[in-house]
């Protein structure tokens, strides 16, 4: 990390994009069985930016 990076510098952005791709596959499943397609879709989002985040800081 650079002093150039800024405050989210630690972020590695294509983890997170990655995630959050298949956080939302994932909860388009969640979304059949509950039959909610706003909530499985939100839950997988934020869980799979949730899941890009970690995994970025654990990896910096």
């Amino acid at each position: 990390m650079t002093d150039d990076d800024g405050p989210l510098g630690w972020v590695h952005w294509p983890t997170v994009l990655k995630a959050a791709v298949a956080g939302i596959g994932i909860g388009m499943i969640l979304a059949l069985v509950v039959q909610d397609f706003v909530f499985g879709v939100l839950f997988g989002l934020v869980n799979g930016v949730a899941f890009g985040i970690g995994r970025s800081y654990t990896r910096s």
